[in-house]
């Protein structure tokens, strides 16, 4: 089975019609900007409107993304508690840094941004890692997981290194588009696609005791 095949298994529906997508996110977000902006009138009754306006716009964003965040800092972080405190640091910012928003970007990728730059914050308070070379890539035939391939694929991506790790994520769970990708990554395209293509390799050396026959 190939290594694209497998990440299928784990992801629920990578590559969305991200224009659409985009153009949703715009819309709604315009709606929380407008909220915003209400919300710093003179007028009481003008003020309260944008109060509300901008609470329903922000979340129906939160709605929208709230799955898809929590799910990439868990898979970026491999810590269920320091997953549970970036999510919540997430929109936050999200909220109260609205003004920075540009909307020639996509929504989705903004989020991504703050998630990523909270997440390698996260990753510098740690304790170093290992590096890339002295990394192991396989998986210990002793560890026994079924049948169950999501929660093999999930244990290989939590071995491989972060900018492996986050750059599958990106492109193979959330859909994002190169485009988006660099400007999380603050790459260049040709650089992803070169990454993307040695983490695939990396993955399919973790998965291989679990796929290929017995001899």
């Amino acid at each position: 089975m190939e290594t694209l095949e497998l990440v299928a298994v784990a992801r629920p529906a990578a590559r969305k019609d991200r224009e659409r997508e985009n153009a949703e996110d715009l819309t709604i977000f315009r709606e929380f900007a407008a909220g915003l902006s209400l919300a710093t009138s003179e007028n009481p009754m003008r003020r309260a409107d944008g109060n509300r306006i901008a609470r329903e716009a922000f979340t129906k964003i939160y709605l929208r993304y709230r799955e898809r965040v929590y799910a990439y800092a868990l898979r970026v972080l491999s810590n269920r508690e320091d997953a549970e405190d970036l999510f919540q640091e997430v929109f936050y910012r999200v909220y109260s840094r609205a003004e920075s928003f540009e909307e020639e970007r996509s929504l989705g990728g903004w989020i991504f941004t703050i998630a990523h730059n909270l997440c390698m914050n996260k990753i510098r308070d740690r304790k170093p890692q290992d590096s890339l070379e002295d990394t192991n890539l396989f998986v210990e035939p002793s560890v026994d997981l079924g049948e169950d391939w999501q929660a093999v694929i999930a244990h290989a991506m939590s071995r491989l290194p972060v900018e492996y790790r986050e750059v599958i994520i990106l492109r193979e769970y959330e859909g994002l588009s190169y485009a988006e990708i660099t400007e999380i990554l603050k790459t260049t395209i040709p650089a992803i696609k070169s990454r993307l293509y040695r983490a695939k390799g990396k993955l399919r050396e973790l998965l291989a005791p679990y796929y290929l026959p017995e001899t």
